[in-house]
Order: C-alpha cells, then sequence, then structure tokens
C-alpha cells in the first residue's frame, strides 16, 4: 500500500487540484502495482510512503505520462492527463531517481539546451532563466563544469534545475535524496520546500 503524507500543504484550490480516480496498473508479469487508487492533492509537498514494491515510482511514472494505466482517470488544473499528455508535459517538472546527462557539456550549456526542448526561444530569455536557476540551485559557481565531474549532490541539484526550467506547476521527483550525505539532502528538501508553495510537489 501507498501511504500519502503532506509535509507542507496550501489551502486547496479546486482548480490547482490533483486528481487521481480509480486508477490500476498490473503488469505483463502479473504483478499489480496499482489497484483503484483514489487521490486529492493540491498544492504544497506530498511524500509517498511505502516498502519497496508497494507502487510509488510506478505511481510517479503515470502521473508523469510516461506509462499508461489499465484503467482510472488523472486530472491536474483542469488537463485529463491520460487524454492530453502533451498538454501536462507543459506545466509538469520531473526528476526521475536516475537521469542521465550529457557528460562533456557544461551545465549552463545543457541548461540553455533543455530550455531550449521546453518552447524558451528567446535568446535573451533563456540566458536569464538559465541563470535564475543556477543561483537557486547553487551551481553558478559550477555553471562552466562538465557534468561529469560533478558530485552526487550537484548532480540532483541540477536535476531540479533542470526541471524548474518552465515554471512547473506539478512537481514528481522519485527518490531525490538516496545517495546524498545529510547537508546536501537537508538543502535539497529546503529546495523542495520552496519551490513548494506555490506548486504540487511529490516525492
Amino acid at each position: 500500500a501507498i501511504i500519502v503524507s503532506d509535509f507542507y500543504t496550501n489551502p486547496i484550490d479546486e482548480a490547482e487540484m490533483l486528481t487521481i480516480k480509480k486508477l490500476s496498473k498490473t503488469y505483463t508479469n502479473g504483478v499489480k502495482a496499482l489497484s483503484d487508487l483514489n487521490l486529492e492533492i493540491g498544492a504544497g509537498m506530498f511524500g509517498l510512503l511505502g516498502p519497496n514494491g508497494a507502487g510509488k515510482s510506478t505511481l510517479m511514472r503515470t502521473v508523469a505520462t510516461l506509462q499508461q494505466p489499465d484503467f482510472g482517470r488523472i486530472l491536474f488544473n483542469g488537463i485529463d492527463v491520460l487524454e492530453k499528455p502533451t498538454e501536462l508535459r507543459y506545466v509538469l517538472g520531473y526528476l526521475p531517481q536516475e537521469f542521465g546527462v550529457y557528460p562533456n557539456i557544461s551545465a549552463e550549456r545543457l541548461l540553455d539546451y533543455f530550455a531550449t526542448l521546453k518552447g524558451i526561444d528567446s535568446n535573451k530569455d533563456r540566458k536569464i532563466l538559465v541563470s535564475r536557476m543556477l543561483e537557486l540551485t547553487n551551481l553558478q559557481d559550477v555553471r562552466r563544469k562538465y557534468e561529469s565531474g560533478f558530485s552526487g549532490g550537484m548532480k540532483q541539484r541540477f536535476g531540479i534545475a533542470q526541471l524548474l526550467l518552465n515554471e512547473p506547476k506539478l512537481i514528481i521527483v522519485d527518490e531525490p535524496t538516496a545517495g546524498l550525505d545529510p547537508a546536501e539532502r537537508q538543502r535539497f528538501l529546503n529546495l523542495l520546500r520552496q519551490v513548494g508553495t506555490e506548486a504540487t510537489v511529490i516525492f
């Protein structure tokens, strides 16, 4: 079973809720990952708690439009997520447990590239946005350093920087503090708390 714990919540606005109805997913090997799951959450920070195999990552991947459920419905800000996944992606920030980056490109150039992929066409706007994200995640001093030389904590902060580029309203992070030392873990959670004041953050 999955337990949802609200670490920090704002007053719920009906128009800014994530609503999950009767969500079910069974894999081809017979493993039932989700069974008739119903959930409603608004802005704030929410943790999914449960043992390995409880279905946490399956739920996150499904909400992030990376896989289809067998049955159910997902709504966010009036968007029917399963019917219009591209529309959700415009307001989604997603950081999986493991993510790859191009090793021989600087953090600054790679963020600029991601910003282009997210539809920010103006060079000036991208430059301002990338600088702001580097500052927010405390990576400004290493902005010209290659990703291959980043520590685990720096890579996680870079992951947060790239997911914030489109000012997402829904943020999903899977096992974000795995492998981080206590100081980096606290810094990472503090950053998520800042973001969670105006978005729905699930981790």
